[in-house]
């Protein structure tokens, strides 16, 4: 596809950008310089682009271009059943899309701006605009945004789960409801859960007495999901598509080291100082992770696991679950 097929893309009906991240309430606006959850409207529903023809088209080309990391996919309730794609399931992933209102099935498409410059346009859009609206540079402090079609049956939904990016979920078609928990509230999240679960430890689970806030998206929704805020999803009763604008942000791959360090200090039997409490005990962890990390990754896990993993293996520390 090329940038010219769908125009519409880049700008409305009034030959204005379309808004990627606005109509925001004035009662959202003081959630958004204190990494709350806020809603927000934008203009890229029900657009073509992201429609399921084109998604199909998409997904067959990374399937031919063997971008298996790209594609991760479920069926049935479980994601013990998640799993990336192979050469071997490329034709069961078709026919799942082919099959979406009763195959009970989840894929995720990452990195969708590699092979479509439309994509690319989003993203640029995406940056100015979030740039306007916190008033700082976005793209400086952004090591890399994963641009992600979500895509998933009737009534499916995604289990409660924490990301490492800082998240905006457009709603494109379909409904869903969207469950977000404060990652600041230890009554959801404590010091050593983050701390194990960077160092892939743990998944973290729900707390009994944790309290959600609920989001229902319909096309031209989105939901601004905080960097670590642990989050679950319903489906409605139609086929949703989602786009996720997710930041990797230089101070959050900081933060994690910080994390890395602190599980391992737990594990020698000390209490750790938690992150921004201490500058110069910050620096150190952070430069003792970066020691074992890659000098030039290339992934996100790289960039965020790879010192980690070393540390890992070289203490004999057993993945838990």
């Amino acid at each position: 596809m090329s940038a010219a097929t769908f125009p519409e893309l880049a700008v409305n009906d009034l030959g204005k950008p379309r808004s990627i991240v606005g109509g925001i309430e004035p009662d959202q606006r003081e959630r958004i310089l204190t990494s709350q959850p806020f809603s927000f409207r934008h203009e890229l529903g029900g657009h073509p682009l992201m429609s399921l023809p084109e998604i199909r088209k998409l997904t067959k080309k990374m399937l031919a271009e063997g971008r298996f990391d790209q594609v991760f996919y479920k069926t049935g309730v479980s994601m013990a059943n998640s799993k990336y794609s192979d050469a071997e399931s490329s034709k069961d992933i078709i026919k799942l899309l082919e099959n979406l209102d009763t195959a009970g099935a989840w894929l995720r498409l990452t990195r969708v701006d590699e092979l479509n410059p439309e994509f690319k346009d989003v993203l640029e859009q995406f940056y100015a605009q979030l740039s306007d609206l916190y008033q700082q540079d976005i793209k400086t402090r952004t090591l890399k945004t994963f641009v992600t079609l979500f895509v998933s049956s009737p009534r499916a939904y995604t289990n409660y789960h924490m990301d490492h990016t800082w998240n905006f979920l457009l709603q494109i078609s379909g409904r869903k409801t969207v469950h977000l928990y404060d990652p600041y509230d230890p009554n959801v999240l404590t010091q050593e859960d983050k701390e194990g679960w960077y160092m892939q430890q743990v998944m973290i689970k729900p707390k009994a007495d944790a309290k959600d806030s609920a989001y229902d998206l319909e096309p031209g929704d989105g939901v601004h999901h905080p960097v670590n805020a642990p989050h679950w999803v319903q489906n409605g009763p139609e086929i949703s598509i989602s786009l996720s604008l997710g930041l990797c942000l230089h101070e959050s791959n900081r933060d994690a080291k910080i994390y890395q360090a602190n599980h391992l200090l737990r594990k020698l039997g000390l209490r750790p100082t938690p992150p921004h409490r201490s500058t110069w005990k910050d620096a150190m962890k952070v430069g003792f992770i970066s020691l074992w990390s890659d000098r030039n990754p290339q992934s996100f896990d790289e960039v965020v696991y790879s010192g980690a993993a070393r540390l890992k293996r070289i203490m004999r520390i057993e993945h838990q679950v």
